[in-house]
């Protein structure tokens, strides 16, 4: 006999492949089986999103079954940590109904991107080192992601979407000390969505980009697809 669960997770994202159970390298999802395996535990894993190379989560969430015998859920959270490596741990685990699906029950995703303004070696791994200054444009600029819009020009080729429509409910920068914390949540994200909508908003921060070319790339047109580095990039939010 088994139930299902879900599990609030974060992970340092610089010590895996991605999320995504792959052969002969260290993902999230390989290094979580590992371990689930060496307490009873062989369920496959579904997850809210997967993370790509590099990419960090604060609030990733999974889903899975487990036996009756680990029905003391805070024993089975302390006994998985204590076997994990410390780049992840579990925040949270409780029971959810058989109906649950950890990626498409979601209701809205959050993502952020910081950037630090300083340059230091001990930010390097989780900030991208930048310091904006064109702070009244940029805020127009992230208005005009909020909506319901293609965004077939702000992904990366890959994935399994069907669709390429996302809807942003909320995108705001915001300054926290030595940091800018560029924020996003949307009922969905693309794959590199994220990276190429932050790459935009720095060329439209030195100039180099601008308004019209941001609302003419929202109606498909490529002007401008370079991600910005993946390490400033975290998966923060997962509502259901």
């Amino acid at each position: 006999m088994s139930f299902k669960v879900a599990m609030r997770i974060a992970y340092n994202g610089s010590a895996f492949f991605g999320f995504q159970s792959q052969n002969d390298v260290q993902t999230v999802a390989n290094t979580l089986e590992s371990v689930f395996k060496s307490v009873g535990i062989f369920s496959k894993i579904v997850a809210s999103g997967r993370t790509d190379k590099g990419v960090h989560a604060s609030a990733q969430v999974i889903s899975l079954e487990i036996p009756h015998f680990w029905s003391n859920l805070k024993e089975l959270k302390v006994r998985l940590n204590a076997k994990l490596a410390s780049n992840i741990r579990i925040k949270r685990i409780w029971q959810v109904g058989d109906d649950f699906h950890a990626r498409f029950s979601v209701k809205r995703r959050g993502y952020c991107y910081v950037l630090s303004k300083r340059a230091s070696p001990f930010f390097m791994p989780f900030s991208l080192h930048y310091d904006f200054q064109n702070l009244d444009l940029i805020k127009q600029a992230l208005q005009l992601f909020v909506g319901t819009h293609n965004f077939v020009a702000f992904k990366k080729q890959g994935g399994d979407e069907k669709s390429n429509v996302r809807t942003i409910f909320r995108a705001e920068l915001r300054e926290f000390r030595d940091f800018w914390i560029l924020s996003f949540w949307g009922n969905g994200f693309l794959r590199a969505q994220v990276r190429l909508i932050v790459g935009f908003l720095l060329e439209i921060d030195r100039g180099n980009l601008t308004l019209e070319d941001l609302r003419a790339q929202l109606l498909g047109e490529w002007r401008y697809r370079i991600p910005v580095v993946a390490n400033g990039l975290f998966l923060s939010r997962v509502d259901y």
